[in-house]
C-alpha cells in the first residue's frame, strides 16, 4: 500500500501529471466554451423562429404605411402575414390587409385572394368572387393571373367563344413571358385538347418560348411556312 502511495504521488509532482491537468482543465474549458455558444445559437435560433412572421422593426413601419392607405404596403405585409410561419391570428390580418390591397386595384393581391378562393371554393358565389379577383388582377396586367384564368375559363367554356377567349389569355400570357401558359398551349396543340386542331409545329412554337432567345428545338419537316419561321425549324425571337 505504502509502495502504491509512494507511486501515486510521485506522479502527481511529474510533468506529465501537470500536463494531464492542464489538459484537462483546457478540455473543460473548451465543453464550457462550446456549450455557451450552443446555448447562443439556440437563443439566436429562438430569436430568428420568431421574427419568420413579422417582428422586426421595418415590418412595424410597413404596417403605419398600410394604414395610412399605402396600397404597396397592404400587400406587402399582407402577403408576409399570410405566410404557413404565421399564427392565425397574423394570417387573418393578412387576409384583411390583401383584401384592403385588391380593393385598392393592385393586381398580386387581386390573384392571390382569387387564386386561394378558387381552389377553395365550396359554392357558386364563392367561384364568382374567385373569378372577379381574376378577371380585375388579368386585365391590370397580371400575367399569372392570364394564364391562370384562361385554364379555368378553357375548362368551363361551353360555346366556342368562349373558349377563344380563354386561349387568347393563354397566349397573351405566354407571349409576356408565362412558362405556365407556355406549356399549356404546347400540350393543347400537341395533343388536339378542347377541339383544337394538333400541329406539332404550333405545339413546339409553345414550347419553344420556354426556352432562352434564338434557341430552337427541333427540325419539323412537315411544318408549314405560316406557322414556323423557315418552314424546318422554329427560333423563338424577340
Amino acid at each position: 500500500m505504502t509502495f502504491v502511495t509512494f507511486k501515486i504521488n510521485t506522479y502527481k509532482n511529474s510533468q506529465d501529471y501537470k500536463l494531464f491537468v492542464c489538459g484537462k482543465k483546457f478540455f473543460f474549458a473548451v465543453m464550457f466554451v462550446t456549450m455557451l455558444l450552443s446555448l447562443f445559437k439556440a437563443a439566436y435560433a429562438s430569436e430568428v423562429a420568431s421574427k419568420k412572421c413579422s417582428n422586426s422593426i421595418a415590418d412595424h413601419v410597413i404596417y403605419y404605411k398600410a394604414r395610412s392607405g399605402d396600397v404597396e404596403a397592404q400587400y406587402f405585409l399582407g402577403n408576409k402575414l399570410f405566410a404557413p410561419a404565421c399564427t392565425s391570428d397574423e394570417q387573418e390580418k393578412g387576409i384583411a390587409l390583401l383584401i384592403q390591397a385588391a380593393q385598392g386595384d393592385h393586381p398580386n393581391a387581386l390573384f392571390i385572394l382569387g387564386y386561394m378562393i378558387f381552389e377553395n371554393a365550396q359554392n357558386d358565389r364563392e367561384i364568382h368572387d374567385a373569378l372577379r379577383y381574376l378577371k380585375k388582377s388579368s386585365k391590370l396586367g397580371h400575367r399569372p393571373a392570364k394564364s391562370y384564368l384562361g385554364s379555368i375559363l378553357l375548362n368551363t367554356a361551353t360555346t366556342n367563344k368562349e373558349k377563344r377567349e380563354a386561349l387568347d389569355l393563354l397566349k397573351t400570357a405566354a407571349l409576356e413571358g408565362s412558362d405556365d401558359a407556355a406549356t399549356t398551349l404546347y400540350h393543347i396543340y400537341s395533343s388536339g385538347l378542347y377541339g383544337e386542331n394538333k400541329s406539332s409545329c404550333v405545339a413546339n412554337f409553345w414550347f419553344a418560348l420556354t426556352f432562352k432567345k434564338d434557341t430552337f428545338t427541333q427540325k419539323m419537316p412537315n411544318a408549314k411556312i405560316s406557322d414556323c419561321n423557315d418552314g424546318d425549324r422554329l427560333t423563338v425571337t424577340e
